[in-house]
Parts: structure tokens; sequence; C-alpha cells
């Protein structure tokens, strides 16, 4: 009971920060965030929604939380609370930004990141994957061929081809589904 309230409490500073950064933010506005880079579009998660998701989903049963393509660090620092977590951006404005707040909020001991094209790291050594895909995600399917663990996929927009659904959780307006290879069902799904 009270660790949950140190964490929770450490996740509402993590959502401090980040409105710092941009103002009121999304979970007031509904907007978020946005930038293009070279690899395509980011947009902001809203870190109240993912704190309640990766509560409910028991990220702390995971070895290593992966984030591919972190933006600017959000959902591996929050996900950092409960497990250990990896942020892979090729965007160098956005992966520094990450590192930044992962040193401001003082979890460089549980969260890294790596500036890089998330195809050319070893991202199957990770046994839980996040993305917020902001295109279809065939070429992250192809890459986890036999793969052995959960994918999470932030929104509703672009769903895996090969992969069933386990189940999908809802905060607010924002969805995120949960993924198994091999198909397992999850408890906490609606």
């Amino acid at each position: 009971m009270k660790a949950d309230r140190e964490c929770g409490r450490k996740a509402a500073g993590i959502i401090r920060y980040y409105r710092s950064l941009y103002g009121a933010g999304p979970e007031e506005s509904g907007d978020s965030p946005y930038r293009i880079t070279s690899a395509g579009a980011w947009a902001a998660s809203r870190p109240a929604h993912l704190f309640s998701f990766f509560r409910r989903l028991n990220l702390s049963e995971f070895r290593l939380f992966l984030d591919v393509g972190s933006g600017d660090g959000i959902a591996v620092c929050l996900a950092g609370l409960l497990t250990r977590a990896v942020g892979i951006e090729s965007d160098h404005l956005l992966a520094s930004r990450a590192r930044r707040a992962s040193l401001d909020l003082g979890l460089d001991a549980r969260v890294d990141f790596i500036c890089a094209d998330f195809f050319t790291q070893q991202i199957r050594h990770a046994d839980c994957l996040y993305i917020y895909p902001d295109k279809p995600i065939y070429g992250l399917e192809d890459a986890l061929e036999g793969w052995n663990g959960t994918l999470l996929v932030y929104g509703p927009h672009f769903a895996p081809r090969k992969l069933a659904p386990a189940g999908k959780l809802r905060c607010g307006k924002e969805t995120i589904a949960v993924y198994r290879s091999p198909l397992r069902s999850i408890s906490c799904m609606e």
C-alpha cells in the first residue's frame, strides 16, 4: 500500500514535469505536442492515461519494457516506476529531451534512452514492447516473428495484421491494445 502511494506520487511528479514543458497539455486540452521527424510523425502520449494503463497491466511483472519510437520519453519514464525501461528514438532532439527528463526526474538508474532506429537494435530481448504508431506496424511485426512477449499498441489507428489482440483497455478517450505472442489472455482486460 505504501509502495503504491509512493509510485503514484512519483507518477504525479512525472506528469507535472511534462506539463511544465508543454503547458496545460493533452490532459486538459485534448491536444498533444507533435513533431515531424525523419522517421515519421511523433505525438506525445497522455501521461495520466499511460500510468493508468501500466498499473492495470501490472507492468512490474515484465523484465524489460522497450518503447520503440520513444519520443520525449513520457512512456519510458512512467514505465520506469514499475520495471526496467528503455526508449529507442531516432530523432536526436527528442532523444535528448527524453534523456534530460530522466535525469531531471532522478530516473536515470531505472531508464535509459538510445538514439537509433529501433530496427537496428535487438528489440527481441525485451519481454514488453510499446509503440504509439504513426503508420502501419507491419515491419515491426515481421521483426518480431517468433518473439515471445507482449506488444502494447497505444491508440486506435494501426493494429497489427498478424497478431490477434489479447485485450484492450480504455481510459477516457484513449485506448491501449495488448497483443501476446504466443497468444495468451490477460485478466484485467475489458
